[in-house]
C-alpha cells in the first residue's frame, strides 16, 4: 500500500478547512474525508464480506462523490488499494481526512503517519447543534469524545514515531507558522499557495474569532454539560476547564436532555427532508425493505448536497 498521510479529527474540528489547505500545497493531494474506508472493518481488524461493502457502498454520499471506480474481482483489502492508486498523483502526497475508528487504520496502513487534529470540545459540541446531529451539547460532545478516545486507542496499541498534533485554534490564530509545522513534519517546504484557498472554494480566510467561541455563545450551564462529560480527557489534551463547578445530573434532567435531543433531530431532519422522506427511510430500514431503503438514502443524498458549503 502506497504511503498515506491520515488527518484524524472529529468532525467539526476544522477537518474542512485543513484540507483545502492542505490541497491547496502544489506537492499535496487531499481529496477530503474517507472515513468510508475504515467504518465497515470490525475493532478486531475483520474486513467486511465484499459483496456487502460494495452494497453499503451504494447509498454512501461520501463514497458517491468521490467517483471512485469499483472492481468487483478484487477482495476487500485488493479494493482499497485500488481506491488509493485511483486517488493517487504522481509528484503528490496523498493525505487524506478520517473522524473516528483511527484505530483500524492500522490494518490496512500500517506504516501511515498521522496529523491529530483537536479543537476545544465546547466549541464541538455547539458547532454538532447546528449541523442538526444533536438538540443540546451534552448530546454533541458524544462524537468529539468517541473521536478521541479513538485517538488514544490506536496510540496505545501502537507506538506512533510518525505523528504531528495540530489544533485548530493554532491553525485560526497563527495559520502561516502553523502550515510551515505541518509542511517540515511532511518534508516538504511551505507553500504561499496553502492560504489561497478562498480562491476556490467558499470558505474564508482565518478569523481568530472563531476561535473558543464558547466562552460567549454557550451558557454556563452547557458548558458545565459539556465538561460534565469530558472534563478528565479535556485536561489529558491540554484544554483548561472553565472553573465552573463540576455538575452531577440528576435521572429527571438527563431524560430531559435525552428527549430533547431526539425531538430536536426528528424535526431537524423532517424540516430537511420532508415527513415522508423522513418516515420512508426510517420505516423502511426497520422492516428492512433494501430497495425503498436505497431509494430514500440516494433522495436523502441529494437533498444533503445541497447544504454542503
Amino acid at each position: 500500500m502506497k504511503s498515506v498521510i491520515f488527518i484524524c479529527g472529529a468532525l467539526r474540528s476544522g477537518s474542512s478547512l485543513t484540507h483545502l489547505m492542505l490541497d491547496s500545497h502544489p506537492q499535496i493531494k487531499n481529496p477530503g474525508e474517507f472515513d468510508f474506508l475504515f467504518d465497515q472493518i470490525t475493532n478486531e481488524g475483520q474486513f467486511p464480506e465484499i459483496t456487502k461493502y460494495h452494497d453499503w457502498l451504494s447509498t454512501h454520499r461520501i463514497f458517491l462523490s468521490k467517483s471512485l471506480i469499483i472492481d468487483k474481482r478484487l477482495s476487500f483489502g485488493e479494493l482499497i488499494e485500488s481506491f488509493i492508486e485511483q486517488l493517487s498523483e504522481t509528484g503528490k502526497l496523498l493525505a487524506l481526512n478520517v473522524h473516528r475508528s483511527f484505530d483500524r487504520i492500522h490494518y490496512l496502513f500500517p506504516d501511515a503517519k498521522y496529523i491529530h487534529l483537536l479543537r476545544d470540545p465546547r466549541d464541538v459540541s455547539r458547532s454538532s447543534i447546528g449541523m442538526g446531529w444533536a438538540g443540546n451539547v451534552f448530546y454533541g460532545v458524544d462524537h468529539w469524545i468517541e473521536t478521541e478516545m479513538s485517538w488514544k486507542k490506536l496510540t496505545n496499541e501502537k507506538l506512533l514515531s510518525d505523528s504531528f498534533e495540530l489544533r485548530y485554534e493554532d491553525l485560526i490564530s497563527f495559520p502561516e507558522v502553523t502550515l510551515r509545522k505541518i509542511c517540515d513534519f511532511l518534508g516538504m517546504p511551505y507553500s504561499v499557495e496553502m492560504l489561497a484557498y478562498t480562491k476556490a472554494s467558499t470558505y474564508s480566510e482565518p478569523n481568530p474569532k472563531l476561535v473558543f467561541q464558547w466562552k460567549t455563545k454557550l451558557t454556563i450551564r452547557e458548558v458545565q454539560y459539556v465538561e460534565a462529560k469530558t472534563s478528565n480527557l479535556m485536561i489529558e489534551l491540554g484544554y483548561p476547564l472553565s472553573g465552573n463547578k463540576r455538575l452531577t445530573l440528576g435521572i429527571f434532567e438527563r431524560v430531559w436532555l435525552k428527549v430533547t435531543d431526539k425531538v430536536f433531530k426528528a424535526i431537524f431532519s423532517i424540516k430537511r427532508y420532508g415527513i415522508i422522506l423522513f418516515f420512508k427511510e426510517r420505516i423502511s430500514r426497520l422492516l428492512k425493505l433494501k430497495d425503498m431503503n436505497k431509494k430514500a438514502c440516494i433522495a436523502i443524498n441529494e437533498i444533503d448536497k445541497l447544504f454542503l458549503k
